[in-house]
């Protein structure tokens, strides 16, 4: 790249040059070609314009020499007097004019003499040709030439080593750029590249790989931390099975016994089995990867099933479920289920028995549609909130159990379910009163 810039800034330059000094030269000669046909139409003024050159005018022409003036007198297309030994460039007849309005003018050298000469037309058989020489013209003209040459040269060469040091200074910040990039390894993640000193043009694109590392830093910890997660979610059953086994195997057994243990076995696989399914179900939903047979639902229909679903566990706590409002929005009838059933499960299980666990719906037509659901019981502290949709949260690192059983995925699988159709879900708990609400806008329920 450093190449690349370097050449390109030296080759503007030099084409810049060029050109300039092209157009020098142009405009150069052909001020001394219009200087030295003025010089000849003046002259031409002391010279009789309407008969041929006489033998009285030719002795005005001599002394016409004195100011280096060639002048050729053709009459029918020969020439009949010439003041001087230089020659025409070719056929005589080509100088010659068939009427006044016609001009004819020729540049050309003769025994490396340079002259300029234009026609001028007297009459139906007469045409004077009047020339000068202009040999100090050329000389001027190529000293110039040679003088553009060498300041051509010298200013590439300078253009050069400006382009060198210029591309070098530009791109510096570019390699520390660079350099801080090159620092970055996956354990290393926490590296930030510095924004104060960095160009304008280099600002905006160090902030955003600045955001992409905080991106990347946060997913490789929410990687680490799930790998934990889900190693100390497996290991207990998978202990419980091990220890179990074991100790059946330590001696002799009636049916009954094994029938226990093996029954017990089982929910610790079932255990298993259930967080390894919720785990693949939250990856997919989180990369778009579940199949939607989306479908224009009656939230209060559905919901209704899941009421009824739970209310066998509700009348245990003498619990009362309400639902009000009327809603619609396009998705997937499993998926929006398993949502709110998520929610309508913890509800149950963490509220004050005789407690009403209360289910809004609220949509005009064609508007936003907001669902909360709100129940009375175990308050969230604050500080847990803003982590509770994070897979295998617990309010503390002992893996205790404190808001649910299970692996702890349910308000994770809820999230990503609801942000897969545009929505947002928020947590809301003080004395006792907890809410939670999802919001649908209006342009993502088509």
């Amino acid at each position: 790249m450093r190449k690349n810039l370097i050449l390109m800034f030296l080759g503007i330059t030099v084409v810049l040059q060029l050109m300039l000094g092209s157009i020098a030269q142009y405009t150069i000669k052909k001020h001394f070609l219009d200087l030295g046909s003025s010089y000849i139409h003046e002259s031409f003024t002391a010279l009789n314009r309407n008969t041929a050159i006489t033998p009285y005018q030719q002795k005005m022409i001599r002394g016409f020499e004195r100011n280096s003036l060639k002048v050729w007198n053709i009459e029918n297309n020969i020439i009949s007097y010439q003041n001087s030994s230089a020659s025409l460039p070719s056929d005589p007849s080509k100088f010659v004019l068939d009427n006044k309005a016609s001009m004819y003018s020729r540049q050309w050298i003769d025994k490396e003499d340079h002259y300029l000469a234009e026609s001028f037309y007297i009459n139906e058989t007469t045409t004077v040709v009047v020339g000068i020489n202009i040999n100090n013209h050329i000389e001027f003209f190529e000293a110039v030439s040679t003088m553009f040459f060498w300041f051509t040269t010298v200013m590439t060469l300078l253009a050069g080593l400006y382009s060198v040091v210029i591309v070098s200074n530009g791109l510096r910040p570019l390699k520390r750029f660079e350099n801080y990039i090159a620092r970055i390894r996956p354990g290393h993640l926490d590296i930030r590249i510095p924004t104060q000193k960095l160009p304008s043009e280099l600002e905006e694109l160090a902030i955003g790989q600045n955001n992409m590392l905080d991106r990347l830093d946060e997913g490789f910890k929410r990687l680490s931390d799930f790998s934990s997660d889900i190693a100390h979610e497996l290991r207990t059953p998978l202990t419980n099975l091990t220890t179990q086994t074991q100790v059946v195997l330590s001696s002799d057994r009636d049916v009954a016994e094994y029938r226990d243990i093996l029954g017990s076995n089982l929910e610790e696989l079932e255990r298993i089995n259930k967080t390894i399914n919720d785990t693949l179900y939250l990856a997919k939903a989180e990369n778009s990867l579940l199949y939607k047979n989306n479908e224009k639902l009656k939230l209060e229909d559905v919901i209704d099933q899941l009421i009824e679903y739970h209310s066998i566990a509700a009348e245990d706590k003498e619990l009362e479920i309400k639902m009000v409002g009327t809603g619609v929005l396009n998705c997937d009838k499993q998926m929006f289920q398993r949502a709110i059933n998520n929610l309508l499960s913890n509800a149950v299980r963490h509220s004050t028995p005789f407690s009403t666990i209360r289910i809004l719906i609220k949509q005009e037509e064609d508007q936003d549609l907001t669902i909360s659901i709100n129940n009375v019981g175990d308050t969230i502290p604050a500080d847990c909130l803003p982590f509770i949709f994070g897979r295998f949260y617990r309010k503390d690192k002992s893996r205790e159990h404190d808001y649910g059983f299970g692996a702890g995925l349910g308000l994770a699988i809820t999230k990503s379910i609801i942000e897969t159709y545009g929505g947002t879900i928020t947590a809301e708990s003080f004395e006792g009163k907890t809410k939670f609400e999802m919001f649908f806008p209006a342009e993502k329920l088509v």
